[in-house]
């Protein structure tokens, strides 16, 4: 039967290997955000050859941290290494869709379900830069075309009604994604009315100029 003092020395020296852990990994969880971030600037630049390669490094990094931690489901499941998941899962959601590619699973990402749907809803915020690119560039189908993703993300994420400790604050974000969604279809709304009001234009200009030329 083991003593007061060697249960306590077992714990001790377990507590210490996962802190260790801890150390290590944390440097790992803050490149993957700091990489993550990056994958969202080639995406929205066209860098697709860079892109396509920081993706497969992000998820090759994803799976290592998995193995590392697999005999420490706790610190998987921190605050920290959620936070750099769902940073992943936004980076690559956002590569397909602006690549116009089948969204990937939470399965092929390696990604827990709530990361992966808090990533989701953040990855609409990139949208929404997306769309206003397209209205600068006066390609107001692809501004409609990320509108209607940005649509469809938002009613199927208000059906979600479980606990915030269960969704990692899913709600938050789907009503902040309200909020988006609201802005970004006034603008585009806009932007078609502008560009009826431009065609329109000439048409108005030849119908005044007669009336001018009769002016002495």
């Amino acid at each position: 039967m083991k003593s007061l003092n060697e249960i306590l020395k077992e714990i001790r020296e377990s507590l210490d290997s996962k802190e260790a852990l801890r150390e290590e990994i944390l440097p790992i969880a803050r490149q993957l955000i700091r990489e993550s971030a990056t994958l969202i600037k080639n995406a929205h630049r066209k860098e697709w050859e860079e892109a396509n390669l920081r993706q497969k490094n992000l998820l090759s990094a994803v799976r290592d941290l998995k193995s590392k931690l697999q005999n420490a489901p706790d610190l998987w499941f921190a605050g920290f290494v959620q936070d750099a998941l769902k940073e992943v899962a936004e980076a690559c959601l956002v590569y397909s869709l602006l690549r116009d590619e089948p969204v990937p699973t939470p399965e092929e990402l390696g990604i827990d379900e709530a990361p992966y749907l808090n990533g989701l809803l953040e990855a609409m915020g990139e949208l929404r830069r997306a769309v206003l690119d397209a209205i600068r560039n006066e390609d107001l189908e692809t501004a409609e075309k990320f509108l209607a993703i940005m649509d469809e993300v938002y009613f199927l994420a208000i059906s979600f009604d479980q606990a915030d400790a269960v969704t990692q604050g899913a709600r938050r974000r789907t009503d902040s994604l309200r909020a988006i969604l609201e802005r970004t279809r006034s603008d585009i709304t806009l932007a078609t009315q502008y560009r009826k009001l431009a065609k329109l234009l000439p048409a108005i200009k030849e119908l005044s100029e007669p009336e001018n030329d009769l002016l002495p």
